[in-house]
């Protein structure tokens, strides 16, 4: 989240300072700086922490970003930004950040007709106001509509990281008033998707708790309120509805809230043809209520086993569900995680020791810990190059002699070269336990050079895991063009895992993704890319996109038993 907020911030200084027609330079420095901010995957804080210094070798950051970068650091803004933004009213930013318009319509716009926020844009172009502006046309006109649908489409999603911490504050807040007698979060939240529309939180208890709803601290204004649902608006801007709903009503209204809605609409054809009828208040033989206290017992209806929330996505899992086939599928659990193949130490950028890192995945209940920190071509990263990689593996033999209960295993992440070969000889990948290889730089190549690059790199005798591999980063970096199908054959064909990368700035690879992988028989490992202690915590949003995807213990490398472990990392 640092890095977003500097990146937004230092793009709106660029956005305010060409809307005034400023200094180019100096719009091209804050434009460049907010960009390379944007796609940097590594924790600025964390680096800062480090070593100041490496802020300034970022490329576009120099002494004067740096300082700023420190000031957005230390009090959460900078006081140019606060400046520029009391010159200029903040929608009409919004406007500029609309694909296709920049700052010259933008000002055309407010000097003209007054537009000063999108909602307004919006309302002149259905009009066929903006038609009758100097250089713009009915196909102009359009363009500007499409932008305003895409803006919102983007502004609409918010990280699941994001979401669950605020639906877990709402939710703490109505467990502890009186008038409560229970509240959960529903909706696509639950099901755990990568990103979140709003938020859906179901209460039952007494009439008021509309108004201790509406009371919650964060919320910047009331949608709308009646005596048993309400609509708000949070400072964060995420839309947030609570419904309250009967007791013995309260596993009806859960499930049919979680959705999603092809799942609800799947299971009501079977209560059809069973002469029932489901909805949000229970299951119904006529008017009798038959089902609706719990979730289990609307399952238990329509004769199917209860289905966790990831998989209901009428994707299967009914069929599934219903098959003998269902007895034997155990989805995995977060106690299946034995370790973690992929964390950072201060070796490269990462925050803890050695042992530091050992014995805080040994307080996870961990058996092992792979470190992976970067290879030496990663200089932002203060990348290991041969020398300095071979010098921590002696401190590794030297630490396990010490450490009990936890094993760390020597490894490398290893950076995939513009050609597909290896930032480190081969020479030196041998002497390692593990090799995560991953993809940092030239993101922009055709999705041929893409998967020739990739399926090179696997193919190195020594590579045991493809390290996040479509590259993107939710809400800031598209994933790279790829032919993930051949790649995911080419590992198959090499033993090689993919990961799914638990860090819920990236969540890579998705649900359907890891489907294809299972049904492949593809191993995947859950790895948090940690750089820090609590990072190891993203665990558990890779283990319920794990569930999405219908992994269970067998398809997760970092389930097995360490020695189980080895024998897969030596290709068997």
């Amino acid at each position: 989240m640092e890095n977003k907020k500097i990146a937004q911030i230092f793009q709106e200084i660029g956005d305010i300072l060409e809307l005034k027609g400023d200094n180019p330079f100096k719009i091209i420095a804050y434009n460049k700086a907010a960009q390379v901010i944007s796609n940097y995957p590594y924790d600025l804080r964390e680096i800062y922490k480090k070593d100041p210094d490496l802020v300034k070798q970022i490329p576009g950051i120099g002494e004067s970003l740096a300082v700023k970068i420190e000031e957005i650091l230390a009090t959460g803004d900078c006081q140019k930004h606060l400046k520029l933004v009391k010159e200029i009213k903040h929608g009409v930013l919004d406007i500029m950040r609309l694909r296709g318009i920049g700052p010259k319509k933008t000002k055309l716009f407010y000097d003209k007709l007054g537009i000063d926020s999108v909602q307004k844009l919006k309302s002149y172009a259905r009009r066929g106001l903006l038609r009758e502006l100097t250089g713009m046309g009915e196909k102009s006109e359009l363009a500007v509509l499409e932008a305003i649908e895409a803006y919102g489409r983007l502004k609409a999603r918010m990280p699941i990281s994001d979401a669950l911490n605020i639906a877990e504050e709402i939710v703490s807040f109505l467990r502890k008033s009186p008038e409560v007698k229970k509240a959960e979060y529903a909706g696509s939240l639950r099901r755990r998707l990568e990103t979140v529309g709003d938020i859906d939180i179901l209460a039952c208890g007494s009439p008021k708790i509309v108004e201790h709803f509406c009371s919650f601290p964060e919320v910047e204004h009331i949608e709308s309120k009646g005596d048993t649902k309400a609509t708000v608006v949070l400072n964060s801007g995420i839309q947030v509805d609570l419904r309250v709903v009967p007791i013995d009503s309260f596993g009806a209204a859960l499930y049919y809230f979680t959705g999603s809605k092809a799942h609800n609409i799947a299971t009501r054809k079977i209560a059809q043809k069973m002469g029932l009828k489901i909805n949000e208040y229970g299951v119904f033989n006529g008017k009798k209520c038959v089902a609706g206290k719990t979730e289990e017992e609307i399952f238990k209806s329509i004769h199917l086993p209860y289905i966790i929330p990831e998989m209901r996505e009428d994707m299967g899992e009914i069929e599934l569900a219903a098959s003998r086939e269902w007895k034997k599928f155990k989805p995995i659990e977060i106690s299946d995680i034995q370790g973690d193949l992929h964390s950072h130490t201060n070796w490269s950028d990462g925050s803890l020791d050695l042992e530091q890192a050992a014995l805080e995945a040994k307080k996870r209940g961990y058996t092992y810990l792979a470190i992976t920190d970067h290879s030496g071509s990663l200089k932002i990263a203060h990348g290991l190059d041969k020398i300095r990689l071979e010098a921590q593996m002696k401190e590794i033999d030297k630490l396990n002699k010490k450490l009990r209960g936890i094993v760390l295993l020597k490894g490398v992440e290893v950076d995939i070269l513009k050609d597909g070969s290896l930032d480190m000889p081969d020479s030196v990948l041998k002497k390692l336990d593990i090799v995560v290889a991953s993809v940092h730089t030239y993101f922009k190549l055709t999705a041929e050079e893409q998967t020739a690059r990739i399926i090179r790199a696997i193919q190195n005798p020594f590579v045991n895991i493809l390290g996040h591999p479509t590259g993107k980063l939710l809400g800031m970096r598209e994933a790279y063009e790829v032919d993930l199908m051949t790649v995911m054959r080419a590992a198959r064909a090499r033993d090689v895992a993919l990961e799914l990368n638990c860090n819920p700035k990236r969540l890579d690879l998705n649900a359907q993704v890891l489907r294809a992988a299972r049904d492949m028989g593809l191993m995947i490992s859950l790895d948090t890319d940690a750089h820090g202690s609590s990072q190891l915590e993203y665990i558990e949003y890779g283990v319920h996109m794990a569930r999405r995807g219908w992994l269970e213990k067998k398809n997760v490398l970092n389930t097995m038993e360490l020695q189980s472990l080895k024998k897969f990392l030596r290709h068997g």
